[in-house]
Parts: C-alpha cells; sequence; structure tokens
C-alpha cells in the first residue's frame, strides 16, 4: 500500500466508521509539492469549518496497513484526562502521550477498528481510555514510536493545506 492522504467526515463520532468523500482542491506547498485537500464540504456556511483539518493517511509499516486521521479539540482534550496519572513522571508521561495520541489518531490497523465501548453513544473520555488501555497494553513502543511520528507528519500536512488555503482564499482588501 502507498501513502495515501484523504478527508475524514468529522460529524462522524468515535466508535463509528468514518466516510471518506473524494476531495477536489489541489493547493501547492511553498515547495511547489501537491497537497492534499480537505473535504469540499469546508466551503459550507458556517458548518465547513468541522471539515477545515480533518485529514487521513493510509500506510504501510511492517506488513501492517494503517489507517491514522487528525484529531479534533474534543478528542485532543480526552488525550490529556487519559495521561493525566502519568503526568510529572518524566519519560512516562511523553510515552503517555504518544500512546494516547496514536490510540486516538489510528482508525484501524489491517482493516479492524480498535476496540471501543459497547454502545454508540459512550462518552469521549471513556472510548479514549478504553483505546489508550488497548493500545498500551498490546503494541510495543517501536509501532507506538512509528505510527505518532506518521500522526505529526500527518498534523503538519493539515497545518501546511491550512496555510496555503489561507492564501489561496485571502482577501483581496
Amino acid at each position: 500500500m502507498s501513502d495515501t492522504y484523504g478527508t475524514y467526515d468529522p460529524a462522524d463520532r468515535p466508535g463509528r466508521k468514518a466516510t471518506a468523500p473524494e476531495a477536489t482542491t489541489t493547493l501547492k506547498a511553498e515547495d511547489g509539492t501537491e497537497l492534499p485537500s480537505f473535504d469540499p464540504k469546508f466551503a459550507e456556511p458556517f458548518k465547513g469549518l468541522l471539515y477545515l483539518g480533518s485529514l487521513t493517511e493510509s500506510f504501510s509499516w511492517l506488513g501492517h496497513s494503517f489507517v491514522i486521521r487528525t484529531l479534533g479539540v474534543d478528542e485532543l482534550l480526552a488525550v490529556a484526562l487519559v495521561i493525566k496519572e502519568y503526568q510529572g513522571t518524566g519519560g512516562g508521561e511523553q510515552l503517555a502521550y504518544a500512546t494516547a495520541m496514536v490510540a486516538m489518531s489510528t482508525v484501524s490497523v489491517d482493516g479492524e477498528e480498535l476496540p471501543s465501548p459497547i454502545g454508540e453513544d459512550q462518552k469521549l473520555a471513556e472510548w479514549a481510555y478504553r483505546r489508550f488501555a488497548y493500545v498500551k497494553a498490546n503494541w510495543f513502543q517501536y509501532t507506538i514510536s512509528h505510527v505518532f511520528d506518521r500522526y505529526l507528519v500527518l498534523e503538519d500536512k493539515a497545518q501546511q493545506v491550512v496555510d496555503a488555503m489561507g492564501k489561496a482564499f485571502a482577501s483581496t482588501d
């Protein structure tokens, strides 16, 4: 599987299957490379803000296929709750943060979603803790580190797209 970027529908809540509509806008980075694009719904009045920053990436690592996505503010705050008991532990805090970010950003591994609490309307913190506990107990640090590095690259891509959009849609005043 080659590295690919896509969009996701941020209206899909944790534990539910996300849809990935095709993006159509083509933007260029400062170095001229083509950037991934957000879902065209970003242009919708008011609700379009939901789609700014929502990207996915598919990649292979050591024979396994991964799909990760950028996180929303509520999910980032859930990470803060999950790692609370590790704060002030030095290296443990950093490892807990990377593990929680990987747990929250991983959509699927080899086509299967990570475990989540039963029921679709579970609280986000419970969902986050369940995913964190699963990754912490079952994945080794090498995998966590690699997926976390890929997440950071995806976040950087999302920022580049937002910056390019700001230039493309800048005010003409």
